[in-house]
């Protein structure tokens, strides 16, 4: 049953087609859709091929620009580093006071 449904609806995909493109006009009017979709995409994919520079990638990482994800793995784990740094001297010096008040 489904499928004759399918055929049922590929005909009528078919002939409704078949009429709206028997009217020169709309023949017309739909080359010249395509023809503007068609240099739309040429447009978009040609702008995807320049070369980016430091000033275009700001803001907008690449997922497989590998050397740049490393670049900022290694810059994300020297702001941890540090963070850990200064947070576990804080705890140490704090233990440290804390023994020396109770003596």
């Amino acid at each position: 049953m489904a499928k004759s449904n399918k055929s049922l609806l590929l005909a009528g995909l078919a002939a409704g087609a078949y009429a709206y493109f028997s009217k020169k006009e709309n023949r017309d009017k739909a080359l010249v859709a395509f023809n503007n979709t068609k240099t739309k995409v040429n447009s978009y994919m040609e702008s995807q091929k320049y070369n980016r520079s430091d000033s275009t990638e700001q803001g907008n990482p690449d997922p497989y620009d590998t050397q740049d994800n490393n670049m900022v793995d290694e810059g994300a784990m020297t702001s941890v580093q540090y963070y850990n740094e200064e947070a576990q001297d804080k705890t140490k010096k704090t233990a440290s006071e804390d023994v020396e008040q109770k003596l």
